[in-house]
């Protein structure tokens, strides 16, 4: 496993350990610049030979894609027993990519879009920065709120 931060539970996770866990995931969030105006939009991804692609329909996001400005991509999970969370963030240039430059053979094609619709653009996210952390889950009464609203949270 990768390092820990000091004074802290987070392991800090090796290039290698993020591509794993990229490859045992296919739902992430994928932030984009549109205009001036940060976006984010889910997406069915597949990881590729150390890149990443997904599809995607005409409108905002593939209009943002398109600049060639540098995007990210965040994937998570818990696992089965609610104790353990990691996290991955994929930063990189997106491109457009013909459909037969994608080696098919390597992708999961069981993987299939959570929304109906034509997704006929294919993208690649050739990335610059692939980065992880992993961290054990505490009891939610350490972050969350009191339920009473005394006069130490006015």
């Amino acid at each position: 496993m990768g390092t820990p931060t000091p004074g802290s539970a987070t392991h800090v996770l090796t290039v290698e350990e993020c591509w794993k866990l990229l490859a045992s995931s296919y739902i992430g969030r994928l932030a984009v610049i549109d205009g001036s105006t940060p976006e984010i939009f889910p997406v069915n991804f597949v990881p590729v030979q150390r890149a990443i692609f997904f599809r995607t329909a005409p409108g905002t996001k593939l209009r943002s894609l398109l600049t060639g400005n540098p995007v990210a991509l965040e994937t998570d999970a818990l696992n089965v027993y609610g104790t353990e969370v990691w996290s991955v963030v994929v930063k990189g240039t997106p491109a457009p990519v013909e459909d037969g430059d994608m080696p098919l053979d390597l992708a999961d094609a069981d993987r299939e879009p959570w929304e109906q619709g034509l997704k006929e653009h294919l993208v690649r996210i050739a990335p610059t920065e692939v980065t992880g952390r992993r961290f054990s889950v505490h009891s939610r009464t350490r972050w969350w709120p009191p339920l009473d609203f005394s006069s130490d949270w006015l």
